[in-house]
């Protein structure tokens, strides 16, 4: 015993060869009666849900048309279609196909005045004259205002005729009428996947005049016989060795045949009924033995196996699985702790270093940058203290000033208000450094003015427009905007910068738009905002350069709309 509890393979295979002996043994001799019990009784369950499934899908069809009919009969402007005189024909047709919606997929719905069709959901034209003195209209006249189900006196034949019913909605001299037509293809449509391929279906009048016939049903001997039957006097199944069903389709008249092949014959069934109670009792035993005994012996570290990989499949890296067997589920369990724990280290030092990576580049590249206009600043105040006795001096110092306490700021992200109030301290610098050979509008909505960036991603990108884009221009401008918009699921902050300057060249708005880092190492500002953009939220934001026909650049950046810092 001790070779079969140390492999859970060969306890398995022990198991079940005992229990097939037992059942071969045992239960061998009587499986085949068995088995044609068991197939009767599903072939009876089967049959009345098969039945019960084709009355209940005609059933919602007549459900589905009384309503719409009795919607119709309510409305005051289609009964007002049926009288004389002029009338409003959209109206009419917009209320006619709102309220045949839900049958209009099968069924096409006709208004008549007498025997002529007024107006019909049929597309393309109406439906054909209905004589008045006999078949539907004669039948929903004489009703008394209910619902009248007959075969279409044009279109019967022995396969089958659609389906007409009818109701007298208008009296008057000439009396109005709402007859809905479901043509015997869409009849067999609705039914076809109700009905077993072995199995045939007979939908007809109390006459027995077929609307459609179903599967072993089409060859129409089955009704012919059931005819027969009754027009003699003789029980109507007279005569079949299959199983026939009828049924009356609730009060319409209209009566549903359902035919099925015999499961068995009758010494089958004799000699189910006498090992049935055997068969019960054995199978009962043996179940009751094997069942408790591998239940509890193999389900139990299957279980407990299949709980402790769900929670680490939903993220509980610290899921342990303590089982105390000498199998191979023992070693499962422990091959699976170890892996946890292992990949649970591997991961978490991964993470550490990506971010510590990921800030350390971010820290670097924005240090960079401002050096090189910090040096053009710093060299202009010093020309212009010596040349001349101004205070443009003053204003350029305040400026610097904000701009360096952003910079030395430890916080890596500013609201949209700061990052604007640091661009217009930049642009009054360059004003002065550049005579005023431009000027800037800022266009931002104060709604959006507490969305949270990265700091220092809108000055690289004004000051390219500035020295890049003013290079030629005289009197210049830039204008600065943003919003937000939303796609799909997210909520995204698109800020521009545009410039009616020279525009930017095709290389740099290749390079900038296909992300081309080789082609960006000559310009610092531009490559660095993109990653760090990159860096803080995914390859899906960053920096687009478009150059409009009108001349100039426009330089779009696409954040997501927060505010708060992300979580890093």
């Amino acid at each position: 015993m001790g070779f079969v509890r140390q492999s859970f393979k060969r306890q398995l295979f022990i198991t079940f060869l005992a229990v097939t002996l037992i059942l071969v043994i045992v239960g061998g001799a009587v499986t085949i009666q068995g088995f044609q019990a068991r197939v009767k009784a599903d072939y009876e369950k089967r049959d009345a849900e098969r039945e019960k499934e084709v009355e209940d899908q005609i059933n919602g069809i007549i459900l589905g048309t009384e309503d719409t009919i009795e919607s119709i009969a309510k409305t005051p402007v289609l009964l007002d279609a049926l009288t004389k005189g002029r009338k409003n024909s959209l109206a009419i047709y917009s209320s006619l196909y709102e309220l045949t919606s839900g049958i209009r997929d099968y069924a096409v719905v006709d208004l008549y005045m007498g025997g002529m069709c007024m107006y019909s959901t049929r597309s393309g034209f109406k439906s054909e004259a209905l004589p008045e003195y006999y078949s539907v209209l004669y039948e929903a006249s004489n009703s008394g205002g209910k619902t009248v189900y007959t075969l279409d006196p044009g279109e019967a034949s022995e396969s089958g005729a659609a389906l007409l019913i009818a109701r007298q909605i208008q009296k008057g001299e000439t009396p109005g009428y709402v007859v809905v037509r479901i043509p015997q293809a869409e009849l067999e449509k609705q039914l076809t996947s109700s009905i077993n391929t072995s199995d045939g279906f007979m939908l007809t009048n109390s006459y027995l005049r077929p609307f459609c016939l179903l599967g072993t049903a089409m060859d129409q001997k089955d009704l012919t016989l059931i005819r027969e039957n009754l027009f003699s006097g003789n029980p109507y199944n007279m005569g079949f060795k299959k199983n026939v069903y009828i049924n009356e389709i609730s009060d319409t008249g209209l009566l549903g045949i359902y035919t099925t092949p015999p499961a068995l014959d009758e010494t089958s069934i004799r000699a189910s009924y006498q090992i049935l109670i055997l068969l019960a009792l054995i199978s009962i035993f043996v179940c009751l033995i094997v069942a408790n005994r591998m239940s509890d012996y193999v389900s139990k570290p299957i279980t407990v196996l299949a709980r402790g990989m769900k929670r680490f499949r939903h993220g509980d890296f610290d899921a342990k699985i303590e089982l105390f067997r000498e199998d191979e589920f023992e070693q499962l369990a422990v091959g699976f702790n170890k892996m946890t724990t292992q990949l649970k280290d591997t991961m978490e030092e991964r993470v550490r270093a990506e971010r510590c990576v990921n800030e350390t580049r971010i820290k670097m590249m924005q240090a960079q940058l401002n050096p090189h206009f910090l040096y053009n600043t710093l060299d202009t105040m010093k020309w212009v203290a010596k040349a001349n006795n101004v205070p443009e001096v003053a204003t350029m110092s305040a400026s610097l000033a904000g701009i360096l306490r952003s910079s030395i700021s430890e916080k890596q992200f500013v609201t949209l208000s700061k990052e604007l109030a640091l661009i217009k301290n930049y642009s009054d610098i360059q004003r002065i450094r550049f005579d005023d050979k431009f000027d800037i509008t800022i266009d931002v909505p104060g709604e959006l003015m507490d969305a949270v960036i990265p700091k220092l991603i809108l000055q690289p990108i004004v000051e390219n427009a500035i020295i890049h884009g003013m290079d030629e221009v005289e009197s210049g401008h830039i204008y600065i905007a943003a919003m937000k918009v939303r796609e799909g699921e997210k909520d995204l902050l698109k800020i521009s910068v545009q410039d009616d300057g020279k525009g930017i060249s095709d290389e740099m708005l290749c390079a900038l738009n296909n992300e081309d880092e080789k082609a960006l190492e000559g310009h610092l500002g531009l490559n660095n905002v993109s990653t760090i953009i990159r860096l803080y939220y995914g390859k899906e934001y960053g920096v687009m350069a478009i150059r409009p026909t009108n001349g100039g650049t426009v330089m779009i950046v696409t954040l997501p709309y927060l505010e708060k810092e992300p979580e890093r």
